[in-house]
């Protein structure tokens, strides 16, 4: 049995995350298609469903909570109400739609300074959603 062959395959870890951030973009630009057409309001009609195991056990939105539904909302072109359920959807979007095109993270992702204000404003933005849940 020849094992060189198995070896040769091309498959690149960039190759497999650029093919999931395709996926995940076409899902979300049919499924904005889809509840359009069918006047689906995801605000109203769906709720109660909570696919975040941190939610679901704890109670407590984790900062990526309503990512999901902000996807969606955004492939309806609802914007400011993407927004309102999560502010961080419209960047990651175009994060995952520039790593799409081009095949490579921005360069400025590079900057651990960058990267850590971001991570800074994500932490800041669940404390703030923790304290409105609370107060």
């Amino acid at each position: 049995m020849n094992l060189h062959i198995i070896n040769k395959s091309k498959l690149r870890p960039e190759m497999v995350l650029r093919f999931f951030i395709g996926i995940i973009f076409c899902i979300v630009i049919a499924s904005g298609i889809l509840f359009y057409c069918f006047q689906i309001n995801l605000i109203t009609d769906i709720t109660g469903f909570a696919l975040c195991p941190f939610h679901t056990i704890t109670g407590i939105p984790c900062p990526g909570c309503g990512m999901s539904r902000a996807f969606i909302l955004l492939g309806q072109f609802r914007i400011r109400e993407a927004l309102e359920m999560n502010i961080f959807s419209l960047f990651l979007l175009g994060l995952m739609l520039f790593y799409l095109i081009k095949g490579r993270i921005p360069l400025w992702m590079k900057n651990k300074y960058l990267v850590n204000l971001l991570l800074c404003s994500v932490l800041i933005f669940w404390i703030i959603r923790i304290a409105n849940i609370f107060c």
